[in-house]
């Protein structure tokens, strides 16, 4: 005798397989995938930005490799915002309509506002003096990009802003290796 299935049979849910389970694991992966896309973007880079890329990766996988893999993914989403950012166009965006400009500075200022809220307002503010001047650089230069209606990078450098704004303790107060990164940008 077979079962004919019901068509008011309960829907199971299905466990979509492709999304990481939250945690550590997730962290990791996260990070790994991070690695590979600022492999990529690092060809394009150069000047400042190049080396706020590499200072942040560098510290990336001191984070992964101390156990901080929340930080390390939280670095190397900055580095890679800051990655798109410096190749974005620096001025005028042709065309853009008025409702997509106040959308952009609508979105500018809530990342701004989040990422200094969340800054000022962490605990961890003296354990982030090593990327404090990245940081300040992003929200500074993602003003200028809007400015200047160069709306990509203005975004890009916000929400670099904001991603270092989530970096919590357990940064070293120096530069892990900071002769072997000078050494290797000078070659």
């Amino acid at each position: 005798m077979s079962r004919k299935k019901s068509a008011h049979a309960p829907i199971r849910a299905v466990e979509n397989r492709s999304t990481p389970r939250p945690g550590p694991a997730c962290d990791s992966l996260r990070t790994y995938e991070q690695f590979g896309r600022l492999a990529i973007l690092e060809g394009g880079l150069a000047g400042s930005s190049f080396v706020d890329v590499n200072v942040l990766a560098n510290l990336a996988q001191h984070q992964l490799d101390s156990d901080y893999a929340e930080n390390a993914a939280n670095l190397l989403r900055a580095a890679e915002h800051l990655s798109f950012a410096a190749l974005a166009p620096t001025h005028f965006t042709p065309r853009i309509p008025a409702e997509l400009k106040a959308a952009v500075a609508d979105e500018l200022d809530r990342l701004t506002a989040l990422a200094l809220q969340r800054w000022s307002e962490s605990a961890d503010a003296a354990n982030r003096k090593i990327i404090e001047s990245i940081f300040e650089s992003a929200i500074l230069e993602a003003r200028v990009a809007f400015d200047r209606s160069a709306y990509r990078r203005s975004l890009q450098m916000a929400r670099a802003a904001e991603a270092l704004a989530h970096v919590t303790a357990g940064l070293p107060t120096t530069f892990p290796s900071e002769r072997a990164l000078i050494r290797s940008l000078a070659s």
